[in-house]
């Protein structure tokens, strides 16, 4: 057999990288990429937003594929992840092994599924990201438990992250992690060195937007303000909805700053940060619970970039 047909007819391991919005999927593949890869494996990202890996390890892009700096390619080729898929597995030579960065609001259990009915893979593992610190506010929030849950129950490794500094609250997150998947290994993950310390995140607020339409309740925008922003006060306007902004994630141009910065929130907050080779535009992903609300947070940070107009406090009360 011809070595182009072996390697077409061995079985290609999958990985599903699962969690919930701002868990730390993108970190966790990046610690991956960073300790090293089969050479020749193939990450896909099938992210609810338009942003979608950390650029700081991108070695080379185009539209359609992502070389990252140890050989292994990241595909952004658009359409269906079945539809990703089946062009990857069409690659000469095929990928040696295969990652995929499960969206954050993605039941991984059913990305696992394209594994088990394929011929040409195999499951290999299934992963779960939980942010410890919001673990018990997930579960029984009103929008977002039955999808969190799915994705605790679907993984075989759960790696808990931002754990808090509690026992009384460490000990209840086991006990619900216990009752969701019992049988799955365990791992809590070290924090980066100089990283705050994490906060339980309190009760959902009484504030609870009824989802639009048959779909989930959760929508995506993504933004791309044309002037720059006061990173403190765009701060404080995405902190303060928090209670209906899930996520955020992509790179601003600040005040006082020559490159725009990298802006990542979840758990209630906003990180700011350098990186290696920033976008040439500001470009944010808004990721949030769909209501009347989140659509004003979304104008009031457009307003921030092409204004500088403060977008003020609009906590509920």
């Amino acid at each position: 057999m011809r070595p182009e047909a072996e390697a077409a007819a061995t079985p290609i391991p999958m990985t599903v990288i699962g969690g919930f919005l701002g868990a730390g999927k993108t970190s966790y593949l990046n610690a991956l990429i960073q300790a090293g890869l089969p050479a020749g494996s193939l990450i896909l990202v099938n992210d609810f937003g338009d942003i979608n890996i950390d650029s700081a390890l991108i070695d080379y892009q185009d539209d359609r594929v992502i070389s990252l700096t140890n050989g292994c390619i990241c595909c952004t080729l658009g359409g269906t992840l079945a539809e990703q898929l089946a062009e990857a597995l069409r690659f000469t030579p095929p990928p040696t092994a295969i990652y995929i960065e499960a969206s954050g609001v993605a039941n991984p259990a059913r990305i696992a599924d394209i594994a088990r009915i394929s011929s040409r893979l195999y499951l290999a593992d299934v992963v779960c990201l939980i942010d410890s610190s919001q673990a018990l506010t997930n579960a029984d929030h009103p929008q977002i438990g039955t999808a969190w849950r799915e994705q605790v129950a679907a993984a075989n490794r759960l790696l808990l992250n931002r754990t808090v500094d509690d026992p009384e609250h460490r000990a209840k997150v086991d006990r619900l992690i216990d009752s969701l998947n019992p049988g799955a290994v365990r791992l809590e993950l070290a924090a980066p060195e100089g990283a705050p310390k994490p906060q339980a995140a309190p009760p959902p607020p009484r504030f609870a937007p009824a989802p639009r339409g048959q779909g989930h309740p959760w929508r995506s925008v993504t933004l791309s303000p044309a002037g720059e922003v006061e990173a403190d006060e765009l701060t404080r306007l995405l902190e303060a909805h928090a209670d209906v902004l899930t996520r955020a994630k992509g790179f601003m141009r600040c005040r006082g700053h020559a490159h725009p910065r990298l802006l990542q929130f979840s758990g209630g907050q906003a990180r700011w940060q350098s990186a290696l080779r920033p976008a040439n535009e500001s470009r944010l992903v808004l990721i949030g619970l769909e209501s009347s609300r989140f659509d004003t947070l979304c104008r009031r940070v457009e307003a921030l970039g092409n204004t500088g107009l403060s977008g003020g406090d609009d906590t509920p009360h």
